[in-house]
């Protein structure tokens, strides 16, 4: 036994004494195997490795008085090969997956401690305090890695497999603010970012369920807490605010109306919308006018290299686009797009078209039972005709004068026209409706040094909706409705942003505005002695020019946190009132994987759509925009909190927000009620909420799940004395969706669910006279909407340079083809002590199967 113990004491002070040989050497670009050789004749290790391994690669070292462990950490960084020690004189040499560098300031040379480096293949890890990182790579080639830190500008650059470690140098540049917390929130091309908002970047975009383009605002509806009631592409609600409520940008030009075919599709090109970000709260003061959401997008800001480009075709219009370089220091940007539903009606177009000319005349009790059907005012796509097209054009031009300066001027003309008319017993009714927007922004950056940057920004935004809606019997005109909407705004802002060191930003701003809102309403009939009232024209022309002052502290924390704090100071003129808007928004992690976040705010808003449904048949984007007096229309606020905390690890994302959110100042006019509202009411909405998001990535597969919880309660006292589900209440939504990747290939497939929405009931109905009594205000539900979409991409090359790439995609929506009412509108009169005549009953129903194809060409 004593014999044993001896033997053990000896191996371990031979290990011992072994691993504190102390080796000195210098070798100037010496081939590998001879120094292996020579280190090996030193010392009684033997390294095994394969000469194919090995080659020609030579080697510089240079050190003195080192331990074995040491020398073998050099001789690994040097050569960016493995040296694993399988025993105490036997070190193995094999093919290295360790990506590993130092990050330095490229001024000083000094390390970058808790610098952010993310690979191509999505995983993230932080310098230490010598700037070192390091990480084992899942990739069987060449590792493209992102290094961010605040402060500095980013740089991309790709390393091979087995490389050695690398020495990275950043330069110091203030525009670095944003910090990418989570690449890939959702898919590629949607990240997350330390300030709370969410980054979609078309040119990265992964496949989507039921869509075959990047389109920004169907792809955002993926997040949680935004959605969309009646599946358009413009009744988007953030956190359970109306659409109306968000502030939307393209190239800094403020938007009015965002689609077409009556808000179905999406007035953004897919390929001119480069990149959006999106708030659901916590956004800079520098965003003002709205109390939900922001939506900024922008067709980018870079000059190419090159000329590039693309056109393409699918299953409702046709497009193109072109980015070149005039010099330099000069590019231009060109995109179009135009539908093609007045030459052929594709499938796509039918699905639809169905949708939205599918009016039919049920009226059902509380319980969902039906009791009558008014068919002298049903019609759909099968009695009726139209013709229908949208166009739009964007257009930028880009100006880098001198490393310091950048100049970006963006004009935008987007047109929308359909005329459907049907016929019934005689009976011909015909609906009209044109919509267009046109836009034109200045923007120019000035880095004034490392320390300053101004920017200047100007804009002229102006929207127009005109409406007009006949009824012809007998060859005569029986009726005649026009609704005309007319908004130009003007502003002006300006930015003036100081660097601080260690991470402190602070910012202030002042803009204005100058907006001109006109409404005109009219209705005519033949004139005889019992209408002569119902005739009537009614224009109003407001005009509102507001003043606000804004400034804004951040710190970035070296681990990736903020604080941003924040006040706006806000004078509207058609208000005669000043209004403070304070705002406050923190992330901070508690460690590499788990963050938590909060945010409050308080918003105002001037101006808001009123829902106006007796004049018109379709019913379907029929808001007029309109001023707040302090009258009729007061000014929109809404005080919001929000907290959550985020955890990313290992493949894995869960996401949570609670928040709660008041929002004063509502009016029936402006909320759209389905029953027949005689007079004019003011409410407010009260709104809690939580929003998950859970995600997987395994390689190149990924399923994500979201859901929202929303209580929404309106207390509107003319209407209802107690509290009652707002029109918007959406209980439970949830949302799954799988994506993988296959080579060239690319597959989706996506479930969503959710609860219907609030409805008031008809308690009774006089089939004889028409007249109806209605139930308490939104006391009951449609039934619960759920819906399959899928998607299939293909990617291929035209030549083997891939200069000109080409892409296939199938999609369908619903493919189970469930169609059920999304929405109940009844259009009624007021008959004095006879009651109310049900004149007509309109369900919005959902989608049916819808399916829709895609060919692009890229160049």
């Amino acid at each position: 036994m004593k014999r044993v113990l001896l033997f053990f004491l000896l191996f371990t002070i031979s290990k011992y004494a072994y691993s504190q040989q102390l080796l000195s050497g210098s070798y100037k670009d010496k081939e590998l195997q001879l120094v292996l050789s020579d280190i090996e004749s030193k010392t009684d290790i033997i390294f095994s490795y394969s000469k194919e391994l090995i080659g020609s690669m030579k080697i510089t070292l240079n050190y003195k008085e080192v331990t074995i462990d040491e020398l073998v950490k050099v001789i690994s960084y040097e050569t960016g090969l493995q040296l694993e020690q399988l025993s105490s004189q036997q070190i193995i040499i094999t093919q290295n997956k360790q990506i590993c560098g130092r990050i330095y300031d490229a001024e000083t040379k000094e390390p970058l401690t808790l610098a952010t480096v993310i690979s191509s293949t999505e995983q993230a890890v932080t310098t230490d305090s010598t700037g070192y990182f390091s990480f084992e790579s899942t990739s069987s080639t060449d590792v493209s890695l992102r290094v961010k830190y605040i402060g500095y500008g980013d740089q991309t650059i790709s390393i091979p497999l087995g490389a050695r470690c690398r020495d990275i140098y950043l330069d110091p540049s203030p525009e670095s603010l944003d910090e990418v917390i989570i690449l890939g929130y959702v898919t590629t091309g949607i990240d997350k970012y330390e300030d709370g908002s969410v980054s979609i970047d078309t040119d990265k975009l992964g496949i989507l369920p039921g869509l075959v383009t990047p389109d920004i605002a169907q792809s955002i509806q993926l997040i949680p807490g935004i959605t969309s009631l009646d599946e358009s592409a413009t009744g988007i609600q953030i956190r359970g605010g109306a659409p109306d409520q968000n502030l939307i940008f393209l190239d800094n030009i403020k938007l009015y109306n965002t689609g077409y075919f009556y808000g179905m599709f999406s007035a953004f090109n897919p390929y001119a919308t480069q990149k959006a970000k999106i708030f659901k709260s916590g956004a800079s003061p520098a965003y003002g006018d709205r109390v939900a959401g922001v939506i900024d997008i922008s067709t980018g800001n870079e000059i190419p290299k090159k000329a590039q480009g693309g056109f393409g075709i699918d299953g409702l219009s046709v497009d193109g686009f072109f980015k070149a370089p005039v010099s330099d220091k000069v590019a231009v940007y060109l995109f179009a797009r135009r539908s093609y539903a007045d030459v052929w009606k594709s499938p796509t177009y039918d699905g639809y078209a169905t949708k939205i000319f599918k009016n039919s005349g049920v009226v059902t009790n509380a319980n969902n039972e039906v009791i009558e059907i008014i068919s002298d005012d049903e019609f759909d796509i099968n009695t009726s005709s139209n013709s229908f097209y949208y166009h739009d054009i964007n257009a930028k031009v880009l100006v880098k004068p001198s490393d310091t300066d950048q100049i970006a001027i963006s004009g935008l003309l987007t047109r929308n026209r359909l005329d459907f008319s049907f016929e019934n017993g005689g009976e011909i009714r015909d609906d009209d409706l044109l919509t267009q927007n046109k836009g034109l922004s200045v923007h120019w950056r000035k880095q004034g040094s490392d320390l300053w940057r101004h920017d200047l920004k100007a804009y002229f935004s102006e929207y127009t909706s005109d409406y007009l809606n006949v009824e012809i019997v007998d060859n005569m005109l029986e009726e005649s409705n026009t609704r005309n909407n007319e908004i130009s705004d003007f502003g002006i802002d300006y930015n003036l942003t100081h660097y601080f060191p260690n991470g402190h930003i602070a910012a202030v701003g002042y803009q204005y505005t100058n907006a001109d809102v006109l409404i005109n309403i009219a209705k005519s009939e033949p004139l005889e002695p019992d209408n002569l009232e119902d005739n009537f024209e009614s224009k109003e022309q407001k005009l509102n020019t507001s003043h606000a002052l804004y400034a804004e502290y951040k710190h970035s924390f070296g681990n990736s946190g903020l604080l941003s704090i924040g006040i706006r100071g806000v004078q509207y003129s058609s208000l005669g009132q000043f209004y403070g808007e304070p705002r406050l928004n923190l992330e901070y992690p508690l460690s590499q994987a788990v963050r938590l976040k909060a945010s409050a705010e308080r918003r105002y808003q001037p101006i808001s759509q009123l829902v106006e449904f007796n004049q018109t048949e379709l019913r379907l984007e029929n808001n007029l925009w309109t001023l707040s007096d302090d009258e009729q229309f007061p000014i929109l606020s809404s005080t919001q909190f929000s907290a959550g905390f985020l955890v990313d690890y290992n493949g894995w994302t869960i996401d949570t927000d609670s928040y709660f959110k008041k929002i004063n100042g509502l009016t029936s006019y402006t909320n759209g009620f389905s029953n027949p509202i005689i007079e004019l009411s003011e409410g407010t909405s009260d709104i809690l909420g939580v929003d998950i998001l859970i995600k997987k990535k395994i390689e190149n597969y990924r399923i994500w799940a979201g859901y929202t919880y929303n209580d929404i309660v309106y207390q509107f006292d003319a209407l209802r004395s107690d509290a009652f589900p707002g029109n918007n209440d959406i209980t439970h939504n949830f949302r799954i969706s799988n994506t993988y990747q296959l080579n060239n290939w690319q597959f989706s497939l996506g479930w969503s669910y959710r609860t219907g929405e609030p409805l008031t009931p008809i308690a009774s109905y006089d089939s004889n006279t028409a007249f109806a009594t209605f139930g308490d205000v939104n006391s009951s539900r449609l039934e619960d909407f759920h819906r399959l979409d899928v998607s299939i991409i293909y990617d291929f090359n035209f030549s083997k340079e891939g200069k000109w790439r080409g892409r296939f995609g199938l999609s369908v929506l619903n493919l189970y083809d469930r169609k059920i009412p999304l929405s109940m509108i009844y259009r009624a009169e007021d008959e004095g002590e006879g009651g109310i005549e049900l004149k007509q009953v309109v369900q919005r129903h959902s989608l049916g199967i819808t399916p829709n194809a895609v060919f692009r060409v890229f160049f």
